[in-house]
């Protein structure tokens, strides 16, 4: 976890999730902290960190007329209770004057900000069970300004707590649907490409998954779900497509009808086009999942795949993502702070409100290798602070 200048330790590792709105508007800043830092990468399968760099980092001090709220929110979800929607005793989104909100079931302005992996290690022995780990983790998330759980958490923890609490953290659950297909696949060793979705099965599959919808489709915490995590939509999926051959696969069917629909031949495909057809089997992939969704859970909210790296700045999975999910998902590396440009493409591509639902620093005074997952190295727990705080 990071907190802002504060040092914390706690006995699990977690990311952020925060809610972001679409926005192009600049704020005067001057950055008065420079953290160094080291940046990750993975080349043929190996991680490497960059040499120490000194980066510019503008907290919210640096905020040219910021000025805290010191009231506490009033509302069970910590909302805004100033700012009223319509309550319809579940989450959903609402664009009011160019800036997006999360709506609360009680019909308040809504932000997210989340642990995203809330789940007990072996230090809850020392509180004598599960249910008394998660009801005292509970009451530190809150303190220290969260107010919900995210992806990889124990969903079954977390509701229970909610039902002792009279301030619930919400929670979203991912349904790991493609993924599931292809173990189903695996298992019963059919042929895969990397990313079949025009495949019957594929749909049938996700419709039977979701029947297991209804037990949470009542419930007023539940932010929403998550279909899958970072989807790699290979550039290859095209060639694969057409590699098969079979005049009544769906998948070389639905290349060729692409094909023709374009005017394009198969013997002069470029780097775009086969960029431009992610974006119909991402239609395709967001459009059954929707569905049956919809189907299952008419309640609570899509909020897409988490998509990370090169497809997150494909304009044609973007724009197929903003049809169909209620938010779009980022996991988001690489960037030491958000970059307006990236926030600007995706507000026009999908006009559907961002939530940043991964990304974190890890501080080498923790006495850990600090080498797995994506997050940059700082040198310190305070230097992870401020890497939050200038997110």
């Amino acid at each position: 976890m990071i907190i802002a200048r504060r040092t914390i330790n706690l006995v699990f590792i977690f990311f952020l999730l925060i809610f972001s709105c679409v926005s192009t508007h600049k704020i005067p800043t001057s950055a008065s902290v420079r953290v160094e830092a080291r940046q990750w990468s993975k080349v043929d399968g190996v991680v490497h960190y960059s040499d120490w760099k000194p980066f510019p980092a503008i907290t919210l001090d640096d905020l040219n007329g910021f000025k805290a709220v010191t009231q506490e929110p009033q509302s069970i979800y910590g909302s805004d209770p100033d700012r009223q929607f319509k309550a319809t005793g579940f989450f959903y989104t609402i664009k009011e004057d160019d800036r997006w909100w999360i709506v609360d079931p009680e019909g308040k302005a809504s932000w997210n900000v989340a642990v995203n992996g809330v789940r007990p290690g072996p230090s809850q022995r020392k509180f004598g069970s599960e249910e008394s780990w998660i009801k005292k983790t509970h009451k530190d998330i809150e303190a220290i300004g969260f107010n919900g759980t995210a992806c990889w958490s124990e969903v079954r923890l977390v509701k229970y707590s909610n039902e002792q609490c009279s301030t619930p953290l919400c929670y979203t659950i991912i349904l790991s649907l493609w993924s599931g297909y292809q173990k189903q696949a695996r298992k019963e060793k059919k042929p895969q490409s990397s990313f079949s979705v025009f495949d019957t099965a594929f749909e049938s599959y996700v419709n039977r998954q979701l029947q297991k919808l209804n037990e949470t489709k009542e419930d007023h915490d539940l932010l929403g779900y998550f279909s899958d995590n970072e989807l790699s939509f290979n550039p290859a999926i095209l060639d694969e497509y057409l590699a098969i051959g079979d005049q009544e696969n769906p998948n070389y069917k639905a290349a060729i009808r692409w094909m023709d629909e374009m005017g394009i031949s198969g013997a002069t495909l470029t780097s775009h086009q086969r960029e431009m057809f992610l974006g119909v089997v991402a239609e395709r992939y967001f459009k059954v999942v929707k569905e049956a969704i919809r189907k299952a859970d008419p309640n609570h909210m899509y909020l897409g795949s988490r998509l990370h790296g090169k497809p997150k700045h494909n304009e044609y999975i973007v724009r197929s993502a903003g049809k169909y999910c209620d938010i779009i998902s980022i996991n988001y590396y690489g960037q030491w702070e958000p970059s307006l440009k990236h926030f600007a493409d995706w507000g026009k591509w999908a006009d559907k409100p961002v939530i940043i639902t991964e990304f974190y620093a890890k501080g080498d005074d923790s006495g850990l290798p600090n080498m797995s997952g994506a997050g940059w190295r700082v040198k310190t727990q305070e230097e992870r602070g401020i890497f939050y705080d200038c997110r």
